[in-house]
């Protein structure tokens, strides 16, 4: 019953030598007692789910959310399991007194991306006006293969209970437009700002333009070179940069575009930043490489 908030996705490692990565978020208390955290008992489909309470603000964890039945069984369409995951994310934080429009940050699997994606944004959007999500989380869409292999589609959420008191708002940049304007309701990245620092959830950032479309065709180091271009400009809008990362998930189409994303990132000055490359398919069949991060700044 301890368990923490996870999600089981096969996104292969990038090198070859690696059977599997995991990657792990921890928190250490500065002072004994001044975090408590509670974990819930995973339910049919494996849905996991954390609450952390610090400094008297409740966040939530809720991992593993898929369409499935009572059985836990997926349901047979893409579209019956996407709608459905996002219902079944709105009651369990209707279990603790939460709704969908105070959500912050979402991570999105689709194991047949270049199928499924326009689907799923047709769902997620019908889904947010519902339930009337004006303002959009953070988020990333990514391939990744799910279980049980029936799992077409899967989300994670993160949330704050309480928000009343933190300052939250949406991160923009001039080097992208805003997602929702080509049909993908999520925003380029999630200010949380609390007493002691500001948390910065940028969203799955690719090598998109201005206008929202895909720049540097087949090109993958101008592709690196203009993600890596994008999420700093929403860094720097936030007066951050890229050295107050604290996690980095960078997705390659091909596990062998490593060595070149590797030499940008070095040339970047960036080597010593915490970072886990995966080969995942993204978005846009013709979108090569995508960045998500974390970054912190002491208030």
């Amino acid at each position: 019953d301890d368990l923490p908030a996870a999600s089981y996705i096969e996104q292969p490692p990038c090198r070859p030598e690696q059977a599997l990565e995991l990657q792990v978020q921890a928190l250490v208390p500065n002072e004994p007692g001044s975090v408590k955290v509670t974990s819930y008992p995973g339910t049919n489909g494996g849905i996991t789910k954390k609450l952390v309470e610090i400094d008297g603000y409740r966040h939530l964890y809720i991992s593993n959310i898929k369409g499935v039945d009572e059985s836990g069984k997926p349901l047979p369409t893409f579209r019956e399991q996407s709608d459905d995951m996002f219902e079944r994310g709105r009651q369990m934080l209707s279990e603790f007194g939460a709704t969908f429009p105070q959500v912050l940050r979402t991570w999105c699997y689709l194991d047949e991306i270049d199928r499924d994606y326009d689907e799923f944004n047709l769902s997620r959007n019908k889904f947010f006006e519902e339930h009337n999500v004006r303002r959009l989380p953070a988020s990333t869409g990514i391939r990744a293969g799910l279980y049980p292999k029936e799992a077409m589609c899967g989300y994670d959420l993160y949330t704050l209970l309480n928000p009343e008191g933190a300052d939250i708002g949406v991160m923009h940049t001039p080097t992208l437009n805003e997602a929702d304007e080509y049909g993908s309701a999520f925003s380029r990245g999630m200010r949380v700002g609390l007493p002691d620092k500001t948390v910065l959830y940028i969203s799955g950032t690719a090598s998109v333009d201005e206008v929202g479309a895909t720049v540097h065709l087949d090109d993958v180091r101008k592709q690196v070179e203009r993600m890596l271009l994008n999420v700093r400009e929403l860094l720097s809008a936030q007066d951050a940069n890229f050295s107050d990362m604290v996690q980095v998930i960078t997705y390659l189409k091909y596990a062998d575009y490593l060595p070149v994303f590797l030499d940008c990132w070095k040339k970047w000055g960036l080597s010593g930043l915490p970072n886990t490359f995966v080969e995942a398919g993204v978005c846009r069949p013709d979108l090569l490489c995508e960045m998500e991060a974390i970054a912190i700044v002491p208030s």
